[in-house]
């Protein structure tokens, strides 16, 4: 897999690991149930999206789901409280598989997306749900998808647009920090891939982004979750993709009737499963894989055909390989060679637009020239500016800044050839920052960082800031955060120089 994939397995390790203020797991979704602070924020959209979902399985025929990006479970736990289906969930996170087991009864499998290690047609449906927009490939994610699936594909992201230009602009400067939105998707990305499947919005307005009280939250679920066609001001989409014609029936409940399920569907905080599933219940829908060979048990381990083993911890396999490759696109070529020739352009196109590569190998950087700005990410507190050399900034507010691409290397120094003017500051009153982030660190910090004086005289001046030094340096930067200035003013950095 390839070195994003190897880092969000790291961050994700750590994050489904997480305990809360209260010392409960801290959950993904609102498990505990609306408004509890022991889960993530954004809980009116979560649960929008999550009763959407709902309502689509609700008109299908399917006895059992698999539900890839899982996370702890929770849609799983749904599908199988409302509909009665045999389910199972895989994340790229083995704790998170573990949580699911541990909090809800479910198996699962820790899992590279590219490469399921499930049966071909193993399971009547397939969930993924604001995975794709995550992952470092997401057209092998999409047949792998529809591989395992025997009667429909249900896709969800609310990283789709309408703006074209948008969208190249975010792919161009996107860092590939860890679990980021790395993807953004337009319709007619998604509508070629798709053939046959319904491209809906999951909402025709934004969720409250402040809490919110239940009764406002229920109006908006039985509001603003109807909307028939994609349009821009809508949010993101709810893909359903047939892939057996005769799998859709008529719903079997209100909206009223699954709202009141959802709502009511909750665990006590700290509550385990009582009998969480040993790994037999799974195994026969298990396969190896990149061959698809029959996988047997052999203590603590999966074995398969060819002699590969892969871990089981708490019942749960780990199919995780951190040292396998990356999938090329020369491996994509061949895979879809069988398609119909316009869908396997249309996925080849989709792949080339959203590659982003593992690391930058080069030490200069000399953003005079456009296209060595790639990867590079500023804050919203640095706005372009016309006029002046590279980088060309107006910074606004106390801490702008700019991340690099992954850089994934030995450092001992950075130099940057840098401009700042301010004409209402002190020459002498500028400072500025540069920090990084190591293959342990979570996120930048101030501990991890060095500061340097940067004179305010609107003339560009060659700032080396040592790092080699600092007891806290790691022996690969990942990377690097630069702060060019602690204050409002014209900046320009015209040359970054790594060493």
């Amino acid at each position: 897999m390839g070195l994003y994939t190897r880092i969000t397995r790291h961050w994700l390790e750590h994050r489904f690991a997480t305990r809360s203020a209260t010392g409960v797991y801290h959950a993904h979704m609102p498990i505990y149930g609306f408004g509890s602070a022991d889960a993530e924020g954004n809980q009116v959209g979560r649960l929008a999206r999550v009763f959407r979902i709902l309502r689509e399985l609700d008109g299908l025929s399917f006895t059992s789901l698999l539900d890839v990006g899982g996370a702890e479970g929770f849609l799983p736990h749904l599908v199988r409280t409302l509909f009665g289906a045999q389910v199972t969930t895989s994340d790229l996170s083995h704790q998170a598989c573990r949580r699911a087991r541990e909090l809800f009864g479910i198996a699962g499998a820790a899992v590279d997306s590219t490469h399921l290690p499930f049966r071909t047609g193993a399971f009547d449906v397939v969930v993924c749900s604001e995975v794709l927009e995550h992952v470092e490939n997401p057209v092998e994610t999409l047949l792998e998808l529809q591989r395992v699936a025997a009667r429909a594909v249900i896709l969800t992201t609310e990283e789709l647009r309408y703006d074209r230009a948008e969208i190249d602009a975010y792919l161009f400067r996107r860092p590939g920090w860890p679990h980021m939105e790395r993807n953004l998707f337009h319709p007619t990305d998604l509508a070629p891939c798709l053939p046959g499947a319904r491209l809906l919005p999951q909402m025709d307005q934004p969720p409250p982004k402040h809490e919110t009280s239940l009764a406002a939250a229920r109006t908006f679920w039985l509001t603003h979750t109807h909307s028939e066609a994609l349009a821009p001001g809508r949010i993101g989409v709810i893909a359903v993709d047939p892939r057996d014609p005769h799998c859709q029936r008529a719903r079997r409940h209100t909206d009223t009737e699954l709202l009141d399920r959802l709502l009511a569907t909750t665990i006590a905080p700290g509550s385990h499963w009582p009998a969480p599933p040993p790994l037999d219940t799974l195994l026969p829908k298990l396969c190896a894989p990149r061959s698809l060979g029959v996988l047997r048990r052999d203590g603590d381990h999966l074995v398969d055909p060819a002699g590969m083993r892969y871990p089981v911890v708490d019942e749960v396999p780990d199919f995780v390989r951190v040292e396998d490759a990356a999938p090329s696109r020369a491996e994509l070529e061949r895979r879809v060679a069988a398609e119909p020739p316009p869908r396997a352009a249309a996925l080849l196109a989709l792949r080339d637009r959203m590659h982003l590569p593992d690391r930058w190998p080069q030490d200069a950087f000399d953003f005079r020239d456009p296209a060595q700005r790639r990867g590079f990410w500023p804050n919203d507190q640095l706005l372009p500016r016309t006029g002046g050399e590279g980088f060309a900034w107006r910074a606004v507010g106390g801490d702008p800044w700019v991340v690099t691409p992954c850089l994934q290397r030995p450092l001992r120094f950075v130099e940057m050839e840098l401009r700042v003017h301010a004409p209402d500051t002190p020459v002498a009153a500028g400072t500025g920052q540069v920090f990084w982030k190591g293959p342990d660190d979570d996120a930048f910090a101030e501990a991890r960082s060095v500061k340097f004086v940067v004179p305010n005289d609107g003339q560009f001046h060659v700032h080396r800031i040592e790092l080699a030094d600092h007891p806290l340096l790691p022996a690969e930067v990942q990377w690097l955060r630069l702060d060019p200035i602690d204050g409002a003013c014209e900046v320009d950095l015209r040359v970054l120089r790594l060493g």
